[in-house]
């Protein structure tokens, strides 16, 4: 008999997330969090086109593609929406938000051509960058050593005499 071998990699945000289970997006922290990235992009790449005075608009355009993406992203994964999440879901934001955010700039008039990576750039770091830092705080927030479960179990089975203990 053959025993598959399965390979689970070492990503926090992978497909096993203890703190995603049983509950949708946080709210609370994917609108702050992805509108103060909006604005420091939209900071950042005025300011590399050494044109400070478009900020606002960017800044404009920028909340306008945020906006769209939640839902798209929403309505994309509506059996698993947690847009905190780097991947699928954060990556279906900040995909659509470049896509809207690029075509909005376009269409105002700005050059295309040098816009678009410099904003694609500034949106993984700082729109993956916090995903992924959210990913791994909580991921080592959901590890317990062996030895700390042990004990936790055990404080649990002296609260509850009734319950039967489990020696392994």
């Amino acid at each position: 008999m053959t025993v598959p071998v399965r390979y689970m990699p070492a990503v926090p945000d992978g497909p096993d997330r203890p703190w995603t289970r049983g509950r949708r997006t946080r709210w609370w922290l994917v609108v702050p969090a992805d509108l103060v990235t909006v604005s420091l992009v939209a900071l950042f790449t005025a300011a590399s086109a050494h044109e400070t005075s478009r900020t606002l608009g960017l800044l404009v355009r920028g909340v306008g593609s945020i906006a769209l993406a939640w839902p798209v992203a929403w309505g994309l994964r509506r059996g698993r929406d947690h847009l905190e999440a780097l991947w699928p879901e954060g990556g279906i934001v900040i995909g659509t938000t470049w896509i809207v955010w690029t075509v909005g700039h376009g269409l105002a008039g700005g050059a295309f051509a040098s816009f678009a990576p410099v904003l694609a750039a500034f949106l993984v770091v700082l729109q993956a960058g916090w995903r992924c830092l959210y990913g791994y705080a909580k991921a080592h927030d959901s590890l317990v050593p062996e030895p700390v479960q042990r004990r936790l179990d055990a404080e649990e089975n002296r609260q509850a005499p009734d319950r039967p203990v489990d020696d392994g």
